[in-house]
């Protein structure tokens, strides 16, 4: 308020725009536009959790080299438990049975047990690539009965095995619980039962004797994890 015989303030000064600027009219589009380009939304993975228990069930082949009755091979299956601690990591522990022809012609049946470690490649990809190295045990059972065309003569025995593999093979993530595995194995084994050393299982024509065998394993399964 003015006092009495106060005069009033003077106006405040005009707004003086900068020299070659003018205020947009509300009628004119801005000068500039500023588009934003637009990307459809892509959900990332669901993460997988930082570790894991799986059930694996399989199917195996395996080729054991040509012996005097043709092509040795066995085929079988099996189930494993699998614990990964971190998803690079991992062990699995398995129980496999084979039937099939051996070297000589026998008829042959094996109970195996291993473990495994397995060291994934790229754990949080849909397709995992892993390496695995392992040392088990197997029993064989091996028949010959004349009769069915093994070509020796009749005999029963068991033999006891010690040994390891090594292989590759790649995991297919179909989602948080099931993958689909494949892999190939080589493995080296010897026979560690109490007549390895007074009967060895191979003789060659020069009377060499070994108790040693090798071969290759070809497994595909699926693994469920919880």
């Amino acid at each position: 308020m003015l006092a009495p015989g106060e005069p009033p303030p003077p106006p405040p000064p005009e707004y003086q725009y900068p020299p070659g600027w003018e205020p947009r009219r509300p009628d004119q589009p801005p000068p500039y536009a500023y588009p934003y380009p637009q990307y459809p939304y892509v959900a990332p993975p669901p993460p997988l959790p930082f570790r894991e228990w799986g059930v694996n069930l399989h199917l195996s082949a395996a080729a054991i080299g040509h012996g005097v009755a043709g092509d040795a091979s066995m085929g079988g299956g099996g189930v494993g438990l699998r614990y990964k601690p971190v998803p690079h990591f991992g062990f699995e522990a398995d129980v496999d049975f084979f039937g099939g022809t051996d070297y000589q012609g026998n008829s042959r049946n094996e109970e195996a047990f291993t473990l495994n470690a397995l060291f994934f490649v790229n754990p949080r990809s849909m397709a995992q690539a892993y390496f695995l190295a392992g040392l088990g045990g197997t029993t064989a059972h091996v028949s010959c009965d004349p009769a069915f065309g093994c070509g020796g003569g009749a005999f029963d025995a068991q033999y006891g095995y010690f040994g390891g593999q090594a292989g590759a093979g790649v995991e297919l993530r179909l989602g948080r619980v099931v993958a689909l595995n494949v892999d190939l194995r080589g493995f080296v084994r010897t026979r560690t039962d109490s007549g390895a050393s007074a009967h060895p299982e191979f003789v060659n024509a020069y009377g060499q004797t070994s108790n040693t065998s090798a071969g290759a394993l070809f497994t595909g399964g699926m693994t469920l994890y919880f």
